[in-house]
C-alpha cells in the first residue's frame, strides 16, 4: 500500500479525506436546543492543522538532526492538543481514530472492511518514525503528517454538522475514563515515548475546559455547581498525580485507577444523574448510569448476546440450560456432556494439551475456558462465531465433539416427560413452549451467561478492599500493564481482547507459537485466516481472557505451555520471532522485554489474584428421567 501512496499521492488524500467524511454519515444526530459548538474543540483542532501544516513544510527536505528536534517537539505539543480532545473525537468519529488518526501499529482487517487491508496510520505511525527507528523514511512520515492533517481538516469541516448535546458530552468523559484505565496506561498508544502519564494529565485539562462550558450553558436552570467544584478538584488533583509521576515504567497504575480515575468516574454519574442530562438511549456494553465502574454490575450483559422477547423465563431458562450442559443425551451416544470438556472444578476447562474428540482422539485446539464468555464478540480461537447460541450450535453438531443432530436431540429430550415439563415452563408466555432447537440453545447459553467470574481478590481490591494485593501482586499488576505490555492486548478489567470501552472489536494476535514447546517450527494450525482469508490473519488466534489462568492449563492454542512461567517466558523472549520462529506477520514485538526473575515472578503473583470461582463449579445432582430405561444411567458431566 505504501508504494500505491507514493505513486498516487494526491489520489490517496482524496480518498482518505472521503473516507473520513463517509463516516460522518453514520452520527446518530440529536435534537438539542441549547446546543452550540464546543468552542474548545474547534480551537484545538485548529492548532494541530496549523501543527501539522508547520511538520509538513519541515519534512519535505532533507531531515538533520535540528529538524529532528523540531518535528519531535511540535509532535508532542500536537499530542498534547489531541489528548485533550481525544474524547470527542472517538466518541462522534471512531472510524476515524481508528483506521487514520491514533489506530495502533499493526495492519487492520476487520468486518467493518471486508476483506481490504488497512496499513495503520496516524500518530502511532508518525511516533514510531521520530523516537523508534535508526533511520528515518522520510517519505513514510510526510505521507502520514499529510494524512492526518487531512483528517483533522475533514473533522474540522463536519464539525458544524454534529449536533452534540451536553448528556453526550458527560457519556464521552465516561468512555474516555474507561479507554485510559484500560489503553492508555497499558502502553496501547505512545509506545515509544512512554508519555502515558503527561497525556492522562491532558486528557483531564481537556475535562476542565469541556466541563466548563457545560456549566456556562446550565448553571441558570439548576447546574449542580456543588458537584461540579468537587469533579473539578478531582480532576486537579489526579493532573498533579500525573506530573509527579512520569516514569512510564514506576507509574503505579492500580493506585491511580482506584484513587483518581474512579472518584472522578462517580462525580461524573452524579452529575449525569441530574434531571438536566438524561442518558442518550444507546445499547452500551457498559451501563453508563451505574457508578460501579469495573465491577460486574457496569456491563450490560444483554449488549453481548441475541436480543429475544422471551426474557421474563431467564432464570428458569438458565437452570434448565444447567441440565442440558450436564447431561450427555445431547450426544450422539449419550456419553458426552458439554461439560465433558468444560469441566467447572477447572474453570470450565479439560486440564488437557487439546481436546478429546467424540471418538477419543485429540481435537485440533486447546479447550477454552467458559467462565466470562458472555464478554465476548466473537467466539472459538479463530472467531468463527459471532454469538454464543452459534458457539452452541457449532459444537452440537460437529461430529467430533458431540455428533448429534437436531432431530435426534429433539426426539430424545422428547421421551423424558420431566424435560418436556421443564421446557413447558422455562418458556411459559412465549409461542411455543415444546420442546425445540431453539429452546435448546437459547437455555444452554442463558446457563453460560450465568458463568461470569468477577469477584476476584484483584476484583474486591478494585471495589476498595486494599487488604486484598500484597506488594508483590499490586507490583504485578503495574508489571503487567506497563513493562511487559501485556495490558495492551489482555485490556483491564475484563483481560481478554476485546477493546474497551465500546466492547465490539475483537483483537486477533500473531505470537508465533511453535508447534513443540523446543521447536523453532510455527504451528500447523492457521489461525483466523480460515474464517476471514485476509493473509495478515495467518497463525492468528483470537485474545484470550486469563481471568482464572490458575486453573486454566496447559495455555496456548495448542497447549504446549504447562506452566506460567513458560507463558512469561516465550513473550518475555519475544514470542516466535524472539525464538527463532519465521512468522514474518507477528503482531507481538519480538525483541526482549527483558524482565528479571522478580519481575517474573511478580506478574505470576498479579496474575494468581484473578481466581475466582465462586458459586459457579456447582453441578446438578440428578438428570431428568427418560421413559427409555437405557438412558437413566447416563452420567452427570459425560463418561469422557
Amino acid at each position: 500500500m505504501l508504494d500505491f501512496i507514493r505513486k498516487n499521492l494526491k489520489t490517496t488524500f482524496i480518498c482518505a479525506a472521503f473516507i473520513v467524511s463517509c463516516s460522518f454519515l453514520n452520527f446518530s444526530v440529536y435534537n438539542a436546543s441549547n446546543f452550540k459548538k464546543p468552542v474548545f474543540i474547534e480551537n484545538n483542532t485548529k492548532k494541530l492543522i496549523s501543527i501539522l501544516d508547520k511538520s509538513i513544510q519541515i519534512a519535505d527536505s532533507t531531515i538533520n538532526a535540528e529538524k529532528l528536534n523540531q518535528l519531535q517537539s511540535s509532535y508532542f505539543i500536537a499530542r498534547k492538543y489531541y489528548k485533550q480532545i481525544e474524547c470527542f473525537i472517538e466518541y462522534c468519529s471512531p472510524f476515524d481514530a481508528k483506521y487514520f488518526i491514533n489506530g495502533p501499529l499493526v495492519k487492520k482487517s476487520d468486518l467493518e472492511i471486508g476483506t481490504r487491508i488497512v496499513d495503520p496510520h496516524g500518530f502511532q505511525v508518525i511516533e514510531e518514525q521520530l523516537f523508534g527507528v535508526d533511520s528515518i523514511d522520510g517519505s513514510l512520515l510526510l505521507i502520514e503528517l499529510k494524512l492526518l492533517k487531512e483528517s483533522f481538516k475533514a473533522f474540522e469541516s463536519k464539525l458544524n454538522n454534529v449536533t452534540i448535546n451536553d448528556s453526550q458530552i458527560i457519556e464521552m468523559m465516561q468512555f474516555e475514563l474507561i479507554r485510559m484505565s484500560a489503553l492508555t496506561l497499558s502502553g496501547y498508544d505512545a509506545s515509544f515515548t512512554k508519555t502515558n502519564s503527561e497525556e492522562c494529565k491532558n486528557v483531564f485539562e481537556g475535562f476542565r475546559a469541556l466541563l466548563h462550558d457545560v456549566k456556562l450553558k446550565n448553571q441558570e436552570k439548576g447546574y449542580p455547581v456543588e458537584l461540579h467544584q468537587k469533579l473539578i478538584s478531582r480532576l486537579k488533583l489526579a493532573e498533579n498525580y500525573c506530573v509527579l509521576h512520569k516514569d512510564y515504567d514506576s507509574f503505579n497504575r492500580i493506585f491511580f485507577i482506584t484513587q483518581h480515575i474512579k472518584p472522578i468516574y462517580k462525580l461524573l454519574v452524579k452529575i449525569h444523574q441530574t434531571e438536566l442530562f438524561p442518558y442518550t438511549q444507546v445499547d452500551y456494553a457498559i451501563n453508563l448510569n451505574n457508578e460501579h465502574i469495573f465491577e460486574r454490575e457496569y456491563y450490560n450483559i444483554n449488549y453481548f448476546t441475541i436480543k429475544t422477547n422471551d426474557t421474563l423465563g431467564n432464570p428458569l431458562q438458565a437452570k434448565l440450560g444447567e441440565l442440558l450442559f450436564f447431561d450427555p443425551v445431547l450426544s450422539g451416544n449419550n456419553k458426552r456432556a458439554c461439560a465433558s470438556c468444560h469441566k467447572p472444578e477447572l474453570a470450565f476447562t479439560d486440564g488437557f494439551k487439546k481436546g478429546i474428540s467424540f471418538e477419543k482422539d485429540s481435537l485440533d485446539r486447546n479447550t477454552p475456558t467458559l467462565l466470562n464468555t458472555v464478554f465476548q464478540k466473537n467466539f472459538f480461537y479463530d472467531g468463527r462465531a459471532r454469538q454464543l447460541e452459534q458457539q452452541a450450535n457449532d459444537v452440537l453438531h460437529n461430529q467430533r465433539e458431540m455428533n448429534s443432530s437436531i432431530e435426534q436431540m429433539i426426539d430424545k429430550l422428547n421421551q423424558s416427560e420431566e424435560y418436556q415439563s421443564l421446557f413447558k415452563k422455562s418458556f411459559k408466555g412465549t409461542a411455543d413452549t415444546n420442546i425445540n432447537y431453539y429452546g435448546i440453545l437459547k437455555a444452554i447459553t442463558e446457563y453460560e451467561k450465568q458463568l461470569v467470574s468477577m469477584n476476584s481478590r484483584f476484583d474486591k481490591y478494585i471495589k476498595g478492599d486494599y487488604k486484598q494485593l500484597n506488594t508483590q501482586e499490586i507490583n504485578g499488576y503495574n508489571l503487567f500493564s506497563g513493562k511487559a505490555l501485556c495490558g495492551s492486548c489482555h485490556f483491564f478489567p475484563l483481560f481478554n481482547g476485546l477493546v474497551p470501552p465500546i466492547y465490539n472489536d475483537t483483537e486477533y494476535e500473531v505470537i508465533g507459537v511453535p508447534e513443540q514447546i523446543n521447536s523453532k517450527q510455527i504451528d500447523k494450525d492457521k489461525g483466523r485466516i480460515i474464517v476471514s482469508r485476509v493473509h495478515i490473519h495467518q497463525h492468528a488466534f483470537k485474545t484470550p481472557s486469563i481471568r482464572n489462568i490458575q486453573l486454566t492449563a496447559p495455555y496456548m492454542h495448542n497447549g504446549i505451555y504447562k506452566t506460567l512461567e513458560e507463558v512469561i517466558d516465550f513473550y518475555n523472549k519475544g514470542g516466535g520471532q524472539g525464538l527463532g520462529v519465521n512468522i514474518p506477520n507477528q503482531t507481538l514485538p519480538f525483541d526482549s522485554l527483558r524482565l528479571s526473575k522478580k519481575e517474573i515472578n511478580d506478574i505470576k503473583a498479579f496474575m494468581l489474584t484473578l481466581t475466582d470461582t465462586t458459586g459457579i463449579t456447582q453441578k446438578p445432582k440428578k438428570l431428568p428421567r427418560f421413559n427409555d430405561d437405557k438412558l437413566n444411567h447416563r452420567v452427570i458431566g459425560g463418561e469422557y
